[in-house]
């Protein structure tokens, strides 16, 4: 009596499928459920972050006399997709500061690479470069004054 278990790659398959459909039946409603609700949660939070931002920024042009200008729908949803994921609170407010300059009736700025290189750079190197930024202007700065001084020296000179 020797009987043979024909165990075949197709009769496992099969029963793999047979259970994973009745898996999905038991669990997929609550997985999709809880997607949904993640999804949710983070839109509110992106939406919450853009109205933080959008507030700032009209702090920043009322305590900076900014009149504001209309701009692009071509600048404006990328700076506010962008700046929607931006967790860090100072970088939230350099993006604040973005979109005022961008909105300054008295600047002509209507560039839209300065969103996507705003959402490119980290924390560190935001400030990296803005540390290499103001030594280079204090710099020019410090030689325009001695430029100055010497003009005025060789004024009264002659």
């Amino acid at each position: 009596m020797n009987k043979k278990i024909d165990i075949t790659s197709s009769a496992i398959e099969k029963g793999l499928e047979i259970a994973k459909d009745f898996i999905d039946k038991l669990i997929m409603p609550s997985v999709e459920e809880t997607g949904l609700l993640l999804k949710d949660h983070i839109t509110m939070w992106r939406f919450k972050t853009q109205v933080k931002i959008l507030n700032r920024a009209n702090e920043y042009c009322v305590k900076h006399n900014i009149n504001p200008k209309k701009i692009s729908l071509k600048i404006l949803a990328p700076l506010l997709e962008y700046s929607s994921l931006e967790e860090d609170e100072e970088m939230q407010d350099k993006w604040s500061i973005l979109l005022s300059n961008l909105i300054d009736s008295e600047q002509n700025i209507e560039n839209n690479v300065f969103p996507y290189i705003l959402s490119q750079l980290s924390k560190d190197e935001f400030f990296s470069l803005e540390k290499v930024y103001n030594k280079r202007v204090l710099r020019f700065s410090k030689e325009q004054l001695e430029l100055d001084d010497y003009f005025a020296k060789e004024q009264i000179k002659k």
